[in-house]
């Protein structure tokens, strides 16, 4: 575990700083697919003020239960460090922003969800990593001694797994996507890779959930999954027969 880095005299939370390098990464991708696309760098910005919608939808929707002793308390909204958000509120927000500015640009659902899909594992990633830095979200017990240290506390290392096969479902993704032609499958083939890899980061994670003797988050990336590969090729094949 790694809360805080030491810069001298300075000492800085690991991770705040790891979204911001996601955020910055993620958007660089969207700028260099929205260039590719024809559809310029607007997208990117797009992006980032959907995001910014989202995080306070959600930092309000995650407060408002517990109260607000003073208006000054409405300061802590945007207080980096904790992560407790809404996720409803936030992807609501997130999308309304970004629904809202697309129309405003004219750019189109299918293009625009292509070159924003580098951001969904640029944001994964940096969310699994903070968790890891922090302690958040941990695994089952194990006993195997790496990942038992790299748990902390005897613990798999559910985090990293999450942020590594994050890595792989990119990479993949980058190889892949390129060869899809139709506007929208890009995004379902993120969608999918990335439920994939939600859906087996989540078999090691010891927090979660059941439902009738399933973990529901695992639930929720195997109906993710199904959802992307049946959008995909439900999108492959109206094309050809067009």
């Amino acid at each position: 575990m790694l809360p805080a880095l030491s810069l001298g005299p300075f000492t800085l939370p690991t991770r705040p700083l790891l979204l911001l390098l996601g955020l910055w990464l993620g958007l660089s991708l969207v700028e260099r697919e929205g260039r590719r696309r024809g559809i310029g760098v607007i997208v990117a910005m797009d992006a980032l003020w959907g995001l910014a919608a989202g995080y306070i939808a959600g930092r309000i929707g995650a407060l408002l239960p517990y109260g607000l002793s003073s208006p000054w308390d409405l300061l802590s909204i945007l207080r980096p460090v904790d992560p407790m958000l809404a996720p409803l509120p936030a992807l609501l927000a997130t999308a309304g922003v970004i629904a809202w500015r697309w129309h405003r640009h004219r750019i189109p659902w299918g293009v625009g969800l292509d070159a924003t899909a580098p951001l969904l594992f640029a944001m994964a990633i940096a969310w699994a990593l903070g968790d890891w830095a922090e302690g958040r979200r941990y695994g089952e017990p194990t006993a195997i001694p790496l990942l038992a240290a790299l748990g902390g506390g005897g613990r798999h290392p559910v985090q990293l797994y999450e942020a590594g096969l994050g890595v792989l479902a990119f990479m993949l993704w980058h190889r892949t996507q390129k060869r899809l032609q139709i506007p929208g499958s890009s995004f379902l083939l993120a969608f999918a890779l990335y439920s994939a890899t939600r859906f087996i980061a989540e078999g090691f994670r010891a927090e979660s959930a059941t439902w009738a003797g399933f973990r529901v988050s695992q639930l929720w990336g195997f109906v993710g999954l199904m959802i992307g590969l049946w959008g995909l090729a439900w999108v492959e094949k109206r094309s050809r027969t067009e």
